[in-house]
């Protein structure tokens, strides 16, 4: 059981690291890169998460205390912070498709929504680490 445990561990923190880091990046360059990041981030948004449910089922049984709804928060913060990337999808393929004259304002909206992501990320990250000092 213990080897299923740090698989899944893997790669619950793994694909995390490059959904939090690349959306924290994207936020500070005015989306530069946008075009490639964005299905990469959503695998790796998508991966984490569902390896998040795994480990959720695998490692919290029984009564649940205040730790368990700190990371519930945190949770909670990735899910919503998953919804902007996809919220966004269209307007990144607008952005693929627009001569170079409209792409800044495209880039700007992106921009914002990657900011409000990676705070997001990073209550979960914050939450995912104090949890069990509850």
């Amino acid at each position: 059981m213990l080897w299923i445990l740090v698989i899944v561990t893997i790669l619950h923190v793994l694909p995390a690291m490059f959904w939090a880091g690349s959306t924290a990046v994207l936020a500070r360059s005015g989306a530069v890169g946008i075009e490639e990041l964005a299905y990469p981030q959503l695998g790796a948004a998508a991966t984490a998460i569902l390896a998040g449910i795994v480990l959720w089922v695998l490692n919290h049984k029984g009564a649940e205390g205040t730790g368990e709804n700190v990371l519930k928060a945190g949770a909670g913060c990735a899910i919503l912070a998953v919804l902007l990337p996809i919220a966004t999808l269209p307007r990144v393929r607008r952005l693929i498709a627009t001569a170079d004259a409209g792409k800044l304002a495209l880039r700007k909206n992106i921009e914002v929504r990657q900011r409000i992501a990676a705070g997001l990320l990073a209550l979960t990250v914050a939450c995912m680490v104090v949890w069990r000092y509850f």
